[in-house]
């Protein structure tokens, strides 16, 4: 499917977050939430090195979300709390009457002593 994610060039993923035990409980629609909050983040370069310019305001509607990846409501709701409960993502304010959810990314985006 095109179109699927944000805008973004590419996602790495080191072999200690795929061997972890949080990323193998994950299914792949837990996945594809994961990596689609992950294209939410925009970059810009700082003293010669990208940084997340909007890491723990990714505001991000889960409506689209749900029709962009052709997942239930109920499959996106699990994913963004499975993402959550492992560590992977915060909520970092929660949105209510039609305003978003707001997100930070905690994996590789974030200082290493803020990782979970």
């Amino acid at each position: 499917m095109k179109n699927r994610y944000c805008k973004f060039s590419f996602i790495s993923l080191n072999k200690g977050l795929l061997e972890s035990a949080a990323w193998n409980e994950l299914t792949i629609s837990q996945i594809q939430v994961f990596i689609y909050i992950w294209s939410c983040l925009q970059w810009g370069k700082v003293k010669k090195q990208y940084v997340a310019a909007n890491n723990g305001d990714i505001e991000i509607s889960t409506e689209k979300m749900r029709k962009k990846l052709g997942i239930s409501k109920a499959t996106c709701t699990t994913a963004i709390h499975k993402l959550i409960t492992v560590g992977l993502i915060r909520l970092t304010r929660e949105g209510q009457n039609k305003v978003c959810h707001k997100y930070k990314m905690l994996y590789r985006v974030v200082p290493t002593n803020q990782q979970r």
